[in-house]
């Protein structure tokens, strides 16, 4: 199952290795390709079952095609390459893969080769491209009939636009369910991602759900509320301009954050000068945009976000710092006007890395050996400036290398060696991935299985539950059918009670399972709680053996 994640891995780091390369040659390259494998975060999702793996895979061959275009050798076939990936990432995690699209757009009309009218005429046949590949699937789920389909997830009306503008749009961006998705609100917990508190209230537990494609539902347990309205807190802290930084996405993809953006912006003042089409100066812009656009948005998403989604910044963090730090260097040893920048750079790479790793409270010995060492390293830079000695420059670069290294290694290193289950997991020493929440756990009831089966009497499914999030970790123990009512989240309505009733009366579910940590009804109102209160009024209790689940046999009469 791990495989696809761990492809993309590999595929990321070749295409971020093959476009800087292009531009600004091997050392660049390899700067860059190594600066991403040691990011935290991609070293998490790209050893973990998960859809954004896929996705930042998609976005960086969409970033590879779109740059091969800007060398004006046959702009349309790379052009239409860079909207087909564009339009398969939107088909991995919707909207969010037409992030890098206006970056695109934007790079190509100012600093492409062809005349105006010419680009302008490009952009539109690869507009049709990305169209053509980022809704073909939405079209025919939106043109077949409802009851020829399996209910569209995380939506109220079982509308396939619904889910991409509401669930998985705007009320991303903005709280709630955006219109599409059914309530939202609620309140989190205090604690932000690392708590376990329940939530008794079947509307803020509804909230706290990940997006569907992008979970791994676990068993039966209780859970804590997690989206948040807008200005609010929950799985990524606070909003506002510094909440990349924060304890939820900083140790995920901040630890060189600062040094790509400056680097970044002086690869803008270097080429500042340079024809309008010059290639390396386009590409740091379209990489600037790409880690921009990500930083705004989920700077500013008051909805449901969770810490790995900044897993997408990574290919363009590590694009900037392989272009930017040869370039850094180079203006160091020959003196140039802007040499301070480098040692002054290594400084605050070294201060965001301790205060990162203030964070976790257990890695105090880290925190000392980077500070010191980031400290040593910009004073010995600087001072190396002026009387220089090659002992001491030489001194002065390990020191800087291991300060602004040594940490994020570490972090990734941590990651690597850890197992990971669970829905929403977290990178570094510490990490996890939330267990015992969203009405999950790692492994389900054996005694509950175990009668289960043994009691199952040819009934198509095993048992009914709440949400997928329930049914999982059963039915991958058992290998039978759990039937979800309430889809992943539990707020899905596919089943009136009625249709539940004659499920039952066919003998085609025999048991209804409620668990004793949280909702058993799915989302608030509507056909699941009618189906869990006709299940508590007429159903019998089970004495199973267990007692974290209420277990009801239902009568077919």
């Amino acid at each position: 199952m791990l495989l696809p994640s761990v492809l993309a891995g590999v595929g990321s780091v070749w295409l971020v290795y093959g476009a800087v390369k292009r531009q600004f040659g091997f050392t660049s390259a390899v700067i860059a390709g190594a600066t991403l494998m040691l990011t935290p975060v991609a070293a998490l999702m790209f050893g973990f079952n998960n859809p954004d793996a896929i996705l930042t895979l998609m976005l960086t061959a969409s970033g590879y095609a779109f740059l091969r275009s800007l060398e004006g050798k046959r702009p349309l076939l790379w052009l239409g390459l860079a909207g087909l990936f564009t339009g398969l990432a939107f088909n991995t995690k919707m909207l969010q893969g037409l992030m890098v699209l206006p970056a695109m757009v934007l790079v190509y009309l100012v600093f492409a080769k062809p005349p105006m009218v010419t680009r302008f005429l490009h952009l539109m046949f690869a507009g049709v491209i990305t169209t053509m590949s980022t809704l073909w699937w939405s079209v025919l789920v939106w043109l077949t009939p409802a009851g020829s389909r399996p209910w569209v997830g995380s939506t109220s009306n079982n509308n396939i636009w619904s889910l991409i503008f509401g669930y998985n749009g705007f009320g991303r961006l903005l709280g709630g369910r955006g219109g599409g998705g059914g309530p939202g609100g609620g309140t989190p917990p205090s604690g932000g991602i690392g708590s376990t508190t329940t939530l008794q209230t079947a509307g803020s537990a509804t909230q706290t759900m990940a997006d569907g494609a992008g979970m791994m539902p676990g068993g039966m347990g209780g859970g804590p509320s997690g989206g948040h309205g807008p200005g609010g807190t929950g799985f990524g802290g606070q909003t506002g301009i510094f909440r990349i930084f924060n304890n939820d996405f900083g140790p995920n993809i901040a630890w060189l954050l600062v040094l790509a953006l400056a680097g970044g912006g002086l690869m803008l003042w270097i080429l500042r000068k340079t024809p309008r089409t010059n290639r390396g100066r386009a590409a740091v812009i379209f990489w600037m945009l790409w880690l921009l656009i990500h930083i705004v948005i989920f700077s500013m998403t008051s909805g449901v976000i969770h810490s790995y989604y900044v897993v997408v910044m990574a290919p363009a963090v590590a694009a900037l710092v392989g272009i930017s730090l040869p370039f850094l260097w180079g203006m160091y040893v020959r003196r140039k006007p802007y040499a301070w920048l480098l040692p002054v750079l290594v400084g605050v790479t070294a201060v965001t890395t301790v205060i990162i790793l203030g964070y976790a409270g257990t890695m105090t010995w880290l925190m000392w050996i980077v500070g010191l060492l980031g400290l040593a390293g910009m004073i010995g830079l600087l001072v190396n400036l002026y009387t220089p000695r090659w002992w001491l420059q030489n001194l002065a670069i390990i020191a800087a290398i291991v300060a602004c290294t040594l940490a994020p290694t570490v972090y990734t290193l941590a990651t690597v060696n850890v197992t990971h289950t669970g829905s929403i997991p977290t990178a570094g020493p510490n990490s996890t991935a939330m267990q015992g929440s969203n009405n999950e756990s790692s492994q389900a009831d054996s005694q509950l299985v175990q009668y289960l089966v043994e009691h199952q009497n040819g009934a198509t499914w095993l048992v009914a539950v709440a949400s997928a999030n329930e049914s999982a970790a059963i039915q991958l123990t058992s290998g039978q059918p759990v039937m979800a009512v309430g889809g992943f989240n539990g707020s899905d309505t596919p089943l009136t009670l009625d249709q539940f009733k004659q499920l039952v009366k066919a003998g085609k579910v025999k048991y209804y399972a409620i668990s004793s940590h949280g909702r058993g009804g799915g989302g608030p109102g509507g056909s699941n709680n009618e189906i869990t209160a006709w299940v508590k009024q007429t159903g019998t209790v089970v004495n199973y053996g267990g007692s974290d689940v209420t277990l009801y046999e239902l009568s077919r009469e």
